[in-house]
């Protein structure tokens, strides 16, 4: 597949576009462990991908007797920041070159993140990346978040391009199959959860790096 056959190229964030995941689960670790929750990376690992409405669904139901779930969530936040303020926001290997190489091609670009609008804005603008999506869609702005296809749907309509000829780049579970969902061609690029059967079967083909994916479309 060429970048001439397709009419948009919609990215995921995290994991994606910056190394955050892991940062993601180092912080949830590291508040649990203040509580004494023991090890949550199960319960961290099934919110890759998802909103944060859902994130804090999913620690309620797994901690919710025993802490508050919302103080959690502040000290998460807190010690995010705490980490990338001190080790600074790590970008995925090829995304900078991919997204350049899009720009100069005229391609119509967007993202598409669980993560909150004004997070995303925040952090592509002090990475210098901002400059490359036409169409930015937070979490905080659908209604239902991913594996349902809604946020591929609108950023679609937003740089008015058809999903069904469009790709999505996603590491996630839930995000390949929002954008299968959404008619759209899913590129996975595996971050920190290791492909499933179904991810691998709905995925148009995997990539290691997003230097892959820009090789890809320029074959």
């Amino acid at each position: 597949m060429k970048l001439n056959e397709l009419d948009a190229v919609v990215f995921d964030m995290d994991g994606i576009i910056f190394d955050t995941e892991t940062i993601a689960l180092r912080s949830w670790q590291d508040v649990a462990d203040t509580h004494g929750l023991g090890d949550i990376t199960e319960t961290a690992m099934k919110c890759v991908g998802r909103s944060t409405v859902d994130t804090l669904r999913i620690f309620e139901e797994a901690y919710g007797d025993k802490v508050s779930i919302e103080q959690l969530h502040i000290e998460c936040v807190t010690r995010f920041k705490e980490i990338i303020q001190t080790e600074g926001m790590p970008i995925k290997k090829g995304a900078r070159e991919l997204l350049e190489f899009l720009k100069q091609s005229g391609a119509k670009v967007a993202l598409a993140s669980s993560t909150s609008y004004e997070t995303v804005v925040a952090e592509l603008k002090d990475a210098d990346l901002f400059k490359y999506f036409r169409v930015i869609i937070g979490g905080n702005m659908i209604e239902h978040s991913k594996p349902e296809p809604e946020i591929y749907l609108l950023a679609c309509e937003k740089l008015g391009a058809d999903p069904k000829r469009s790709a999505a780049v996603e590491d996630s579970r839930n995000g390949i199959i929002s954008a299968s969902r959404a008619g759209m061609y899913p590129f996975l690029v595996p971050d920190i959860i290791e492909p499933d059967e179904e991810m691998k079967r709905l995925a148009h083909k995997q990539f290691n790096d997003l230097l892959e994916v820009k090789e890809y479309l320029q074959a």
